[in-house]
């Protein structure tokens, strides 16, 4: 198995018994033993189970950007594609957070931790799309950069209440699509008149 390829394997045997059984009941023996290598190949490759944990979201992190980046290149008109990116950016990470149940606290700080260049990327799609938006006359902000970053930190405050069932708390889910869509959509000065019929959105919080 080549190095890549060995590392890789460690990382998701690792994540999927952290998933389980959580970190404090997990031992590097343990993750030798489930992914069938020898203790000394283990710590070749990372020298705790911290360490394997931080890899274990850090992959589950490229994840969402990747998933993220798929949206903002595709062929989706900006306003369509700003809403989309939310809610694949929101969905991806409760799903993630919730697999990895018993490590909901370790998860919220290591994310913390590793996510500086995950924010950046985020910040520039939005930067990408809504100038991109701007420039065809469906958005009109002043300042696509501003607008940017503050739909990137309004996502950062909703991810715990979104990931507990607190956004659409005593709502049901058409309504809260409807309403976030009308929210992002008016906030970056949509141009045209609000569809809430779509049925490409789906968010549950």
């Amino acid at each position: 198995m080549a190095t890549t390829d060995t590392k890789e394997h460690l990382i998701k045997v690792a994540r999927k018994l952290f998933a389980q059984q959580g970190i404090g009941n997990i031992t590097m023996n343990d993750i030798a033993k489930a992914a069938n290598k020898s203790r000394r190949t283990v710590y070749t490759y990372f020298q705790s189970k911290e360490e394997l944990l931080e890899a274990s979201i850090e992959m589950e992190v490229m994840k969402i950007s990747n998933a993220m980046t798929k949206v903002a290149i595709s062929t989706l008109s900006p306003d369509r594609k700003i809403i989309k990116l939310i809610f694949v950016r929101l969905e991806l990470t409760r799903s993630i957070v919730r697999r990895n149940s018993c490590l909901h606290s370790d998860y919220i700080v290591i994310v913390e931790h590793i996510r500086k260049s995950f924010d950046a990327k985020e910040i520039a799609l939005f930067r990408h799309i809504i100038s991109e938006g701007k420039q065809k006359g469906i958005f009109n902000t002043e300042s696509p950069d501003l607008a940017a970053r503050f739909l990137h930190f309004c996502l950062k405050g909703i991810e715990i209440p979104f990931i507990n069932g607190m956004v659409s708390k005593n709502n049901d889910d058409k309504f809260v699509n409807n309403f976030t869509e009308k929210v992002i959509l008016n906030a970056l000065g949509y141009t045209k008149p609000i569809n809430s019929n779509n049925n490409e959105r789906t968010i549950r919080g």
